[in-house]
């Protein structure tokens, strides 16, 4: 287990640097990737805060200690999680068309977001594993011929997948604070409250957008709040980022599509 004062990132690299100690007498032994699994599937079940390493280890059929002698601690634990996932997620194929390969790897990236929630607490810039290099590798591909340095590359490749990042956090705050099973007391006081401001004639902006939105979808009119289409805006914002970044390609460079 990680020495006291231990660095969190210490017991991550560990993870990678080292074997799994050998099991002493009769214990069963696991891959890394089951034990991963076991946790993802805990996950999904019942949160991440489920995920400790004496639930993941009675899942797998034996005690807390055996699992040490793979994943020294929580935060270890949490790292296998993080890479196994960026290896289980399904990320698309590279076209030789660098927006086309940005626009779907973040479409990937937000996909995987919205489908377990409890990602993005894993998600976090701070795992080091092979599979995520991996991923990083084919991203930042995507970038080369089009007359950028290694760094620069790299910048592009972090703008939007960091950009997906805090996009898709906003919307699952969104929902998650819409979804609760209030939902329909919360719709209503909402609702109730947007319309008290938007007609006090102090936000001609907000107002037009509630009201045009409103009229959008004017034949699904079961509530006076508008729903948005969130796969559009994603997509119209993501394709502003990527315009931005082919404006400071070199002059010579083919935009690409």
């Amino acid at each position: 287990m990680a020495s006291n004062g231990d660095s969190p990132l210490l017991s991550r690299l560990r993870l990678w640097t080292s074997r799994p100690r050998p099991a002493r007498g009769p214990a069963p032994a696991y891959t890394r990737e089951q034990i991963a699994d076991t946790a993802i599937a805990i996950a999904d079940l019942d949160g991440l805060d489920a995920v400790t390493m004496r639930r993941v280890a009675t899942e797998l059929g034996t005690g807390a200690m055996s699992l040490y002698r793979y994943v020294e601690n929580k935060e270890a634990l949490l790292e296998l999680v993080a890479d196994r996932m960026y290896a289980r997620h399904e990320w698309p194929e590279l076209t030789g068309r660098w927006r086309q390969d940005l626009r779907e790897f973040a479409r990937a990236h937000r996909r995987a977001l919205l489908e377990r929630p409890w990602l993005k607490h894993v998600w976090n810039g701070r795992a080091v594993g092979p599979n995520i290099f991996r991923h990083f590798e084919r991203a930042v591909s995507a970038m080369d011929g089009l007359g950028l340095g290694i760094e620069e590359m790299v910048e592009a490749v972090l703008l939007v997948l960091t950009w997906v990042d805090g996009y898709t956090r906003q919307e699952l705050e969104v929902l998650t604070y819409v979804c609760s099973p209030n939902e329909e007391e919360i719709g209503r006081e909402l609702n109730e409250y947007v319309q008290a401001v938007v007609h006090n004639g102090e936000h001609p902006y907000l107002a037009r957008f509630v009201d045009e939105a409103l009229s959008a979808q004017s034949s699904q009119r079961s509530s006076q709040f508008p729903r948005f289409a969130a796969d559009a805006w994603f997509n119209r914002a993501l394709d502003r980022v990527l315009a931005g970044i082919e404006a400071t390609l070199p002059a010579e460079t083919g935009t690409g599509k």
